[in-house]
């Protein structure tokens, strides 16, 4: 006896036209450009604002303070990078794994008062690259006193991810003007600074296009856990590795073993 099986497959949602339930404004086509558009300019502004002017003030007596404590220098370059905002693809396709993952209370994407920008902590953010794994405990504790000292709202996450993403994240807020049609609003922003070691930013480059699939997709890890051939398997598992090597980098530096003079 023939059995017919039909597969329900569920219907796509349209997930900015609920977020237009809640605001309007994301029923307008322009407006995640506009967004973007806005966070170009806060980008260029908070690079040059009081927090990160004074970061970078402070940044020669934090490498000669690291250095006296490690004997290394603490970055691979001169400066504090600038910040950078995410472009209107990028928005969208954050916006919409955030519905994914807040389907039942689309209030924590976006609020229901006050200037419509949603809750994603990196719309403009900066990445910074430490020479060892233990520049980057140092350097985050650093930002954290600067932001108290310029009175912004801050905090640290420490992120250990099962697909070998190792990093601190410091998150502040910034007051912004949001430019939109024809007219101003202040706005208080949430700005991301991603710590990590000079290899872990280097495994961020080479599977950027994988982690941000693997985002959009939203895979269990058991799709690849146990597939030494899935490319997910050799780069979360490479993010690991890394994060070893990171270890055992710092333990090989602060070694008693002889070295040349």
């Amino acid at each position: 006896m023939m059995v017919s099986i039909t597969t329900l497959t569920k219907p796509k949602v349209d997930w900015f036209a609920k977020l237009a339930e809640i605001r309007s404004e994301f029923a307008i086509p322009s407006f995640l450009g506009v967004l973007a558009s806005n966070a170009e300019t806060w980008a260029q502004e908070i690079s040059v604002g009081p927090f990160w002017k004074t970061a970078n003030k402070r940044l020669p007596q934090w490498r000669t303070e690291y250095r006296a404590l490690v004997g290394s220098d603490l970055l691979p370059h001169l400066d504090l990078p600038e910040f950078v905002h995410k472009a209107e693809s990028s928005i969208r396709d954050k916006l919409i794994r955030l519905c994914k993952l807040h389907e039942s209370d689309l209030s924590k994407v976006i609020g229901a008062g006050g200037p419509p920008i949603p809750k994603l902590n990196d719309i403009v953010r900066t990445r910074v690259a430490c020479r060892y794994i233990d520049g980057v405990e140092f350097l985050a504790k650093k930002f954290l006193e600067v932001g108290k000292e310029t009175n912004c709202n801050i905090e640290l996450s420490r992120e250990g991810r099962i697909e070998g993403y190792f990093a601190q994240h410091i998150t502040f807020e910034q007051r912004v003007i949001l430019r939109m049609a024809g007219y101003e609003q202040m706005a208080t922003l949430n700005c991301e600074i991603q710590i990590a070691s000079e290899l872990a930013t280097r495994i961020w480059d080479a599977s950027h296009p994988l982690y941000e699939d693997a985002r959009t997709r939203q895979y269990a890890p058991e799709e690849w856990q146990w597939k030494p051939n899935d490319r997910r398997f050799i780069a979360n598992q490479l993010g690991h590795m890394i994060h070893l090597a990171d270890g055992l980098l710092v333990q090989l530096r602060d070694s008693d073993g002889p070295r040349d003079k």
